[in-house]
C-alpha cells in the first residue's frame, strides 16, 4: 500500500500528521500558510501497483515503441490538435491510476470484486481496438478530472468515440458483439460517461441498454468466463436505471434476471434490485391509471410483504458473511462541514461490501417509498374517508420509519467511501484517535459506488431537507475529490422535492432522527 508517511514538506517538517486534503492540507491552511503540496503525487499512488502490472505495463511501453511511423501518425490524428499527442509515460501512469482508483480485489468465500479481472485481461488483449481504447478514454478521463487537463480531456474523449466505433463494428459479428472483451468495453464506455459526464443520464444509459442487449445475445454463454461477474455488473446497473426512471424490466431483462446465482449475497442482491423495479414500476404505472382497484388491493400488500422479507433474509445473511462495523470516533479533518465530526459511521471489510449494503438500503428506501406513494394516491382516489385504518397507519409509520433508518445508515457510509476512516481490519474494539488513525489514499470506486444511493435520498420524498442537503454536499465533494462529475450533475439534477421522488405527492412527514431505533 501507499507509504504511510505521505504528505506535504510543511507537515513533516512541523513532524505533524498530514490529512492530504486538496488543494492543500487543512494544518497549513489554520496557520495561514500556503501549503507547499504532496511530493510526486502520481508516484505514490502507484506504488501499490504489484510486480506484475508493471511488467505489463512495460510490455505495452515497449510495443508502443515499435509502432511504425504510418500507424503513429493515424493514432495522432484521433487526437483534436498534435499538442494533445501524449507521451507513453504519461499513459502509463493514466493506466495504472485508472487500476488502482476503480479497481476492486475479490476476498475469496466473503465477496466477489469489481472489474478485478480487467488487469489481466487488458494485459493478453491489449492490442484489441475496442478495449485498448475503452480502457485508455477511462483512464485518461481519469486523470484528466484530477488534474484539470483540458488536453488529457480531448485525448479521453477521442479515445472514447474510437472505441465506441469498434464496438459498433463489432456488432456485425455475433462473437465478437458477446466476447467478454466487447462486452467489457462498453461498461468502460459507460463508465467514462460517469467521470466525464456532459449531459446528464443520455449516454451512459444508452450504454447500460447496449450491455443488456449483449448479455442477453450472449445467453446461458454467460455461464462461462467471465461470464457471472459480467452478467451480475449488467444487471445491477440495469436495474438502477429502471429504478430511477420507474421502468419496467423488458423480456431480455427477465431472462438475465433468471441466469443470476441465487447461491451468492451479491446474485441475490442483484435479483432483489430486479423485483423492486418490478414493484417500483407497477405503482407508477397503477398511480398514473387513477383506477382505485389497481392503486390498492391485497395482492399488492402481499407483494410487498415478500419483498420486506426477501430483504431481511437477505440482511441476516450478509451480517454474518460481510459484517460491517459501527465506530464513534471522529473523522478527517477535510471533511465537509456538512457532515457531523464526532458521529456514528460504518467501517467496512471492503467497497464492493459496502456498495451491496448501500445498494440494499437504496431497495429498501425504493420500494418502501412506491408503497407510501400506492397509500397517498389510494387515500387521494376513493371517496371512503375511513381508507386511514390503524393497520393502514401502523403500515405507513413502519415504512417511513424504515426509510429514515436506511438514510441514516447510508449517512453513516459516506466517510468510508470518501476516505476519512480507516478500514474495517484497522480496529480492534475502540476508535483510536485522529493523531494514530492513518486513512490511506482513498480509491474512487468508493465514490462512484456511493452516488446512486444518494441519489435515491435526493428523489425520496419522505427525506428532509436537511437530509437532501447532506446527500448533495456528499454528492458534490465526490465530483470534486474523486472527478466524477456524474455526482456533480446528480447533485444539480434532482433537487430532492417530492415531484422527482414519485409519481404523487406524499403527505408522510419525515420522522426525526432521534426516533429512529437501531437496525
Amino acid at each position: 500500500m501507499v507509504h504511510k508517511t505521505v504528505g506535504c514538506a510543511s507537515c513533516k517538517k512541523r513532524k505533524l500528521k498530514c490529512d492530504l486534503s486538496l488543494p492543500g492540507c487543512q494544518r497549513c491552511r489554520r496557520i495561514g500558510k500556503d501549503c507547499p503540496g504532496y511530493p510526486n503525487k502520481w508516484d505514490l499512488a502507484f506504488r501499490s501497483e504489484n510486480e506484475a502490472i508493471y511488467a505489463k505495463a512495460r510490455k505495452k511501453r515497449e510495443l508502443v515503441s515499435r509502432y511504425t511511423k504510418r500507424e503513429m501518425v493515424s493514432a495522432s490524428s484521433r487526437s483534436p490538435s498534435p499538442q494533445n499527442v501524449l507521451s507513453d509515460d504519461i499513459q502509463f501512469h493514466a493506466v495504472c491510476l485508472f487500476f488502482h482508483d476503480y479497481i476492486v480485489d475479490s476476498c475469496p468465500g466473503i465477496c466477489d470484486g469489481w472489474l478485478d479481472y480487467l488487469p489481466d485481461l487488458y494485459g493478453r488483449h491489449s492490442e484489441n481496438p475496442s478495449l485498448q481504447d475503452a480502457v485508455l478514454a477511462a483512464a485518461y478521463a481519469n486523470i484528466a478530472q484530477r488534474t484539470a487537463r483540458r488536453d488529457l480531456e480531448l485525448k479521453a474523449a477521442s479515445l472514447y468515440h474510437a472505441s465506441l466505433e469498434t464496438v459498433k463494428n463489432n456488432l456485425s459479428s455475433p462473437q465478437l458483439a458477446t466476447s467478454d472483451i466487447n462486452m467489457t468495453a462498453v461498461i468502460l464506455l459507460g463508465l467514462y460517461e460517469c467521470i466525464n459526464n456532459t449531459t446528464f443520464f443520455d449516454f451512459s444509459y444508452q450504454h447500460i441498454k447496449g450491455l443488456s442487449v449483449l448479455a442477453d445475445l450472449r445467453g446461458s454463454l454467460l455461464l462461462q468466463g467471465k461470464g457471472p461477474t459480467l452478467l451480475q455488473i449488467a444487471c445491477c446497473q440495469v436495474n438502477r436505471r429502471n429504478i430511477e426512471f420507474g421502468l419496467p424490466p423488458s423480456a431480455a431483462e427477465k431472462r438475465l434476471s433468471k441466469l443470476l446465482d441465487s447461491a451468492s449475497l451479491a446474485g441475490r442482491m442483484v435479483m432483489n434490485m430486479f423485483n423492486v423495479s418490478v414493484f417500483s414500476a407497477n405503482a407508477f404505472r397503477d398511480i398514473r391509471s387513477g383506477n382505485p382497484g389497481c392503486i390498492w388491493n391485497l395482492s399488492i400488500l402481499q407483494s410487498f410483504k415478500e419483498l420486506e422479507y426477501a430483504h431481511r433474509q437477505w440482511n441476516e445473511d450478509a451480517k454474518m458473511s460481510f459484517p460491517y462495523r459501527i465506530i464513534q470516533c471522529a473523522v478527517g479533518d477535510n471533511l465537509d462541514t456538512n457532515f457531523t465530526p464526532e458521529a456514528e459511521h460504518h467501517i467496512y471489510r471492503g467497497f464492493w461490501s459496502e456498495a451491496l449494503w448501500n445498494k440494499y438500503r437504496a431497495a429498501v428506501i425504493t420500494f418502501n417509498q412506491a408503497l407510501l406513494a400506492r397509500l397517498d394516491a389510494a387515500k387521494a382516489s376513493r371517496p371512503v374517508k375511513n381508507f386511514e385504518t390503524p393497520d393502514i397507519m401502523e403500515l405507513r409509520y413502519q415504512a417511513t420509519l424504515a426509510i429514515q433508518v436506511m438514510v441514516r445508515d447510508i449517512f453513516a457510509s459516506i466517510p468510508f467511501s470518501l476516505g476519512d476512516v480507516p478500514s474495517y481490519n484497522y480496529y480492534n474494539t475502540t476508535c483510536p484517535s485522529k493523531s494514530t488513525a492513518s486513512t490511506g489514499l482513498p480509491k474512487s470506486v468508493g465514490g462512484y459506488f456511493l452516488v446512486w444511493s444518494l441519489t435515491v435520498i435526493l428523489r425520496c420524498s419522505v427525506a428532509s431537507g436537511e437530509q437532501r442537503n447532506t446527500a448533495r454536499a456528499a454528492l458534490v465533494r465526490i465530483g470534486r475529490q474523486f472527478g466524477i462529475s456524474y455526482a456533480v450533475k446528480s447533485a444539480q439534477n434532482y433537487m430532492g422535492t417530492a415531484e422527482n421522488a414519485c409519481p404523487a405527492d406524499s403527505n408522510t412527514e419525515p420522522l426525526p432522527m432521534t426516533s429512529i431505533p437501531r437496525s
